[in-house]
């Protein structure tokens, strides 16, 4: 048996508040933090964003709408200019007419453009709607151009330009908007020329007339010509999202196996540091004492033998630089007393209490032959679903038991997930009951402070608000994850960053990293849920509906609370980037 991971963490809860650098910019330091993965990490306390396709192209979106407010600003004052330009006669009853109706709206595009320039001049005022407005705006500015100039002048060809910087956009509606209306809206002029209802003879650029059908045919080529320039920037458009996407895709991939390699690295030091201990060679009480085969921050764990014969066992010793430390002691002792009120074949068993000849206590538990979860991980990457079903099933017999005692564990890792081997086969035991909570009682050892380690740490266990056993039903969704994709569900550079992802930011879509039925990513969705209201209540109904989503039979009822949750704030979705009215009705962790 191991000592597991490193010790849990315990950090000081984020302070509440609708902002990154309020998840928690004070907390106390700790040995080693393991991160791991999720999409669009922030960091602590800066609106830096990790680069990703969204936050890509709406930076892009926004430098697109400036240069279009002062390209647009620019041309219209030319254009305004040049036709109040003495000598530039227009003929026909309607010419001043019409030569106002350009001039009213050349100013009118002058003004807006100008005032969306300077209000762009801060990137997080763009909006995708004002820049729609302001090129409808263009749009209809340069039909009464084609008025006045002449319905079959060069001046439509301007309205390419418009076509194809909206069919670039992100907003794939605005595109179709503005194309529609420029298509619509010119052909719609050159069936007014061919009835005669515009004289094409008295514009600026006069036309000899022609017949109907001369007309209508050339308005017909523009429409080919339109309709061709909005292909091409829809076409341009998916090609760079797609390259943007695969090179977001590899950029997670080097970020997860990075927090792999982290986790691999910090396992393998603490195995370079195994060596005799303190205590090797030492009988301690009833037990003769070997080497260590675990290390931890707050504790050595030891093999042992019980004297005179060669029963095996684990002595778990607590380390003497926080003998001097009440908590510490506090969750030593009080995990002995937790173990002991738990009975099942999925749980360490805990063998007896003791202190060293130095005063130094112990734990006894039994001698365990296998390897954890982690360790597994790291040779295989993922498991099967069916492996990962018994996995689930199995821990969720145990933390059933834990609940029935009123007992959190606080701490579901893989380090924490052993497979033994017995006589009967191989079977899943939970280690270190360390920082469990007992829910009958009416404190904490850890009053205040965020308990567990971050990566598997439910929401509201990571502000450091009162947890119940769903945060258990959490941590064990993200173990699933884990096995499933062969990747975390959250991680980043920092604590911080990972404390920020738990909070806010939704996994990577499961079926992106792996072939998994739908019914199985929707129980994993509410396996995670940052609210736990809308979380499944328990272990054994996480295991259950697992279990039925294999088989494609999930209840409806499920799928429906699903398909609401992943409606709201879907899959790779940092809440953050949500519209402010769905952020708003997101319910309070």
């Amino acid at each position: 048996m191991s000592l597991g991971a490193d010790d849990p963490t315990v950090v000081e809860a984020p302070r509440p508040g609708p902002s990154a650098s309020e998840s928690s910019s004070d907390s106390n330091t700790t040995p080693y933090l393991r991160g791991e993965g999720s999409t669009g990490a922030r960091s602590s306390g800066s609106a830096e964003l990790w680069l990703t396709t969204p936050g890509i192209l709406a930076s892009e979106g926004a430098a697109r709408g400036r240069a279009l407010a002062r390209l647009a600003a620019l041309v219209a004052a030319a254009a305004l200019v040049a036709i109040w330009i003495p000598g530039a006669s227009l003929g026909g009853e309607h010419a001043i007419a019409r030569q106002w109706l350009a001039t009213a709206v050349l100013a009118l595009v002058v003004l807006a453009s100008i005032g969306i320039a300077v209000w762009y001049r801060e990137e997080r005022r763009y909006s995708p709607n004002i820049e729609l407005a302001h090129g409808m705006l263009c749009v209809a500015a340069i039909l009464a151009m084609c008025v006045h100039l002449g319905v079959y002048s060069p001046a439509v060809m301007t309205l390419c330009l418009g076509i194809y910087y909206f069919g670039l956009s992100d907003w794939e509606l605005a595109g179709w908007l503005v194309f529609a209306t420029s298509s619509l809206g010119y052909f719609g002029l050159c069936l007014l020329a061919a009835l005669g209802v515009l004289d094409v003879a008295n514009s600026v650029l006069a036309m000899r007339p022609s017949s109907p059908i001369t007309l209508v045919s050339f308005g017909l080529v523009c429409q080919v010509i339109l309709g061709t320039t909005f292909w091409l920037a829809r076409q341009s458009r998916r090609a760079t999202r797609h390259a943007f996407s695969r090179l977001e895709r590899a950029a997670h991939q080097i970020q997860k196996r990075d927090a792999l390699l982290d986790e691999a690295q910090a396992d393998l030091d603490r195995a370079m540091r195994i060596k005799p201990g303190a205590y090797s060679g030492a009988t301690v009480e009833r037990y003769e004492v070997g080497e260590v085969i675990g290390r931890g921050a707050m504790g050595e764990v030891y093999r042992a033998t019980v004297r005179g014969t060669e029963q095996l066992a684990a002595l778990k010793f607590l380390q003497h630089v926080v003998l001097d430390d009440p908590a510490s002691v506090g969750r030593f002792f009080r995990e002995a007393d937790i173990v002991a009120r738990l009975d099942s074949p999925h749980i360490v068993r805990v063998l007896g209490t003791g202190h060293a000849p130095d005063g130094a206590p112990f734990i006894a538990m039994e001698f365990l032959e296998g390897e954890d979860l982690a360790q597994k991980l790291r040779r295989k990457r993922r498991l099967g679903i069916s492996a990962t079903l018994a996995l689930v099933e199995e821990v969720s017999r145990a933390l059933t038991v834990a609940e029935d005692a009123g007992i959190v564990h606080r701490d579901l890792k893989p380090q924490n997930l052993f497979q033994v081997e017995t006589p009967g086969g191989q079977r899943w035991k939970i280690l270190d009951f360390g920082v469990s909570k007992v829910m009958a009682s009416t404190g904490t050892l850890t009053q205040g402070a965020a308990v567990g380690t971050p990566s598997y740490m439910a929401p509201e266990q990571a502000k450091g608000a009162d947890v119940d056993h769903r945060a258990d039903v959490f941590a064990l969704g993200v173990i699933a994850y884990r096995c499933l994709t062969g990747s975390p569900a959250f991680t980043g550079p920092d604590m911080i960053s990972t404390l920020y992802n738990v909070l806010h930011v939704q996994p990577t879509q499961p079926s992106e990293l792996a072939r998994l039925p739908r019914d199985v990513e929707r129980v994993l969705a509410l396996a995670l849920a940052k609210q736990r209201e809308r979380r499944l209540g328990s272990a054994s109904m996480f295991a259950a509906a697992l279990h039925e989503a294999v088989r494609h039979r999930l209840d409806e009822r499920l799928r429906r609370d699903a398909d609401a949750l992943l409606a709201q704030h879907g899959w790779g979705i940092d809440d953050e980037d949500l519209p402010k009215p769905v952020r708003a009705s997101l319910p309070t962790l």
